[in-house]
C-alpha cells in the first residue's frame, strides 16, 4: 500500500496478490455492505485525536469495489456515519492481484486540516480469505484489527 495526501484528501493505492478471491456472491458496488470483513478486503483505521485513542474512522474497499466506513469510540461503533471515501477496484485475473485506489477528505477525519508535524494513528489491513492470511502494516498480535494501541503513526510532512 502507498499513501500521500494533499491540501483535500489522503489517497491510498493498494496491490494485492490473490490465489482466489473470496467475495460476496450478489455484490453491490456503491452501497455500504455489512460484513465485508468476512471476505477479502482492504482496510484503514485512522484516528486524528492522537491522545483519544479508541477514536477512529474505519474503511474498508472489497475487490468488487463493495464499501463500509464507520467511526469508532471504541468499543461503540457507529454503522450510519459517513467517511465520504471514494474508491476504484481493478482485478487483474491473468496476474492475480487486484488494486484498489481510494481517497478520503481529509475533512472528514478531523474539522483540522493537518499540518507539517501533525501525527495521526493510522492501520492498514489486507484480508486474504482462501489463505486465512490477516496483515497489518502495524501487526495487532490480537484476535481484532480493533486494537487501537496497536496502531502506528501517520506523521504528515511537507
Amino acid at each position: 500500500v502507498r499513501l500521500v495526501y494533499s491540501d483535500r484528501w489522503l489517497y491510498f493505492g493498494w496491490e494485492c496478490p490473490f490465489t482466489k478471491l473470496t467475495v460476496f456472491d450478489d455484490p453491490m458496488p456503491g452501497k455500504k455492505r455489512l460484513g465485508l470483513w468476512d471476505r477479502d478486503v482492504v482496510e484503514v483505521f485512522i484516528g486524528s485525536e492522537i491522545d483519544k485513542i479508541g477514536r477512529y474512522a474505519e474503511y474498508e474497499i472489497a475487490p468488487t469495489n463493495e464499501q463500509i466506513d464507520l467511526y469508532c469510540d471504541f468499543p461503540q461503533k457507529d454503522f450510519g456515519w459517513n467517511g465520504r471515501c471514494e474508491s476504484v477496484v481493478k482485478i487483474d485475473q491473468r496476474r492475480k492481484v487486484f488494486r484498489v485506489a481510494m481517497r478520503i477528505p481529509l475533512d472528514a477525519i478531523s474539522a483540522e486540516k493537518p499540518k507539517t508535524g501533525t501525527r495521526w494513528r493510522v492501520n492498514l489491513y489486507r484480508c486474504d480469505k482462501a489463505n486465512n492470511a490477516y496483515l497489518a502494516w502495524s501487526p495487532v498480535m490480537a484476535g481484532s484489527f480493533h486494537t487501537p494501541e496497536k496502531f502506528g503513526i501517520l506523521e504528515f510532512g511537507e
